[in-house]
């Protein structure tokens, strides 16, 4: 497929001040994808209870976007493609931090939506999107 725009947005969220992010978001076009590029995570010192935190947003068809664990610095590169539900040019753009709990070791799958995460995840974590269209 033919990407014919592009539009990146770069989100920084501290944990410690909120585990829903929702914001305003006016794209240049009607956008197809949603692409992942990158996760970074800056730990808080000695306050994380080790987890893995996901990620949920609320335009995509899966929801679920990315994981990582919230007890070491993290520093993730991505082109995770994700199809957007009928398209998304204008509105609210939400992301949710999200506990996978802890699963003592055990093989454990996660689905969405599960709870936020605690206070125990108190680190920032800044996430890279791109919003693409494609020719038709």
């Amino acid at each position: 497929m033919n990407i014919i725009d592009r539009q990146t947005l770069i989100f920084s969220i501290n944990l410690a001040k909120t585990k829903i992010m929702q914001t305003p978001v006016a794209l240049r076009f009607a956008a197809d994808e949603l692409i992942l590029k990158q996760i970074s995570y800056n730990v808080a010192a000695a306050v994380d209870t080790p987890s893995v935190v996901q990620i949920w947003c609320n335009i995509t068809h899966d929801n679920l976007i990315g994981t990582f664990p919230n007890d070491s610095a993290v520093w993730q590169i991505h082109d995770h493609h994700f199809k957007i539900s009928n398209t998304f040019q204008t509105g609210v753009f939400e992301l949710q931090f999200q506990q996978t709990g802890n699963n003592s070791g055990q093989n454990t799958i996660y689905y969405n939506p599960q709870p936020l995460i605690t206070n125990g995840t108190q680190g920032v974590v800044s996430i890279t999107i791109e919003f693409v269209k494609y020719a038709k």
